[in-house]
């Protein structure tokens, strides 16, 4: 993050938000420069300061526990212990992870190396939760349904400190329709009939730039997207998660970096203030 991570909370302050999710080093890569008690302070201390809370890290994306090649989920059980260690050393409550793609082999096999991994990885550090993400199910991407969630977490022993992060346009992407009211209450009733709804700790808010059930990870701006306005509101005032935090990952769009980002949380505020009227 350019200026270091003592920078974010600033950031959010400047685009008014109220929690962030971060990463804790270039995305693309496997393993980051160490990070120091010094920096890990001034960015707890600059949190409490500014009175934005980072709630989540964002793995790196090169993580793939699924893979086929042994050697890439050797490094990625090294990277997810690092990430899980920076967490740890920044009080960031939730590590947000892709479960992984298993490429040209049946899903199922790449279902049992993630378990195998998480296994085999054993408890996070005290405070720190894994929140396993839904994916669009771009390149055979697990963890594209509600079921396939439930698998993985079972499988893995069912541990505590293993969760759900769900993401809005990836869900509608892997064909979950939460443009319609009709979808939605089919989402709901899969959520539940999997026992997902305890399970789900946070929120990715992202409208689609493709379309249902394209399977094609194409993030876009709330309300201008394939989603649209009136499905947000059914996130955003739902009982079971309004009170979660949520996030953006919407593109940075024009000369100003904050101004889309300003913009879709009005967008998101005004959603929740219509839901507190009725």
């Amino acid at each position: 993050m350019a200026g270091g991570l003592a920078t974010a909370p600033g950031r959010g302050v400047r685009i008014g938000a109220d929690v962030l999710q971060i990463f804790s080093k270039q995305n693309t890569r496997w393993m980051g420069k160490a990070l120091g008690e010094e920096e890990a302070g001034s960015f707890r201390e600059e949190g409490a300061r500014s009175g934005v809370r980072t709630v989540a890290i964002h793995c790196a994306y090169l993580i793939n526990l699924a893979s086929a090649k042994e050697a890439v989920r050797t490094r990625s059980l090294y990277a997810l212990e690092d990430e899980a260690a920076r967490a740890a050393m920044l009080g960031v409550p939730y590590l947000v992870m892709h479960p992984g793609s298993s490429g040209d082999d049946p899903e199922e096999t790449g279902e049992g190396r993630i378990t195998s991994a998480l296994r085999a990885f054993g408890r996070f550090p005290r405070g720190v939760t894994l929140l396993l993400e839904n994916t669009a199910g771009q390149g055979n991407s697990i963890g594209r349904t509600m079921e396939q969630l439930r698998r993985l977490i079972d499988a893995s022993g069912a541990p505590p400190d293993i969760a759900v992060c769900l993401d809005s346009a990836h869900l509608f992407e892997a064909g979950y329709d939460i443009a319609a009211e009709k979808g939605w209450e089919r989402l709901l009733e899969e959520i539940a009939r999997h026992g997902i709804f305890p399970l789900v700790r946070m929120w990715h808010l992202n409208d689609s730039k493709t379309d249902l059930g394209s399977r094609v990870d194409r993030h876009f701006h709330i309300g201008e997207g394939k989603i649209g306005l009136p499905g947000f509101r059914r996130i955003v005032t739902h009982p079971a998660f309004r009170t979660l935090p949520m996030v953006l990952e919407t593109p940075k769009d024009g000369v100003d970096e904050f101004e889309k980002d300003i913009q879709n949380l009005a967008a998101l505020r005004n959603l929740c203030d219509a839901g507190d009227r009725e």
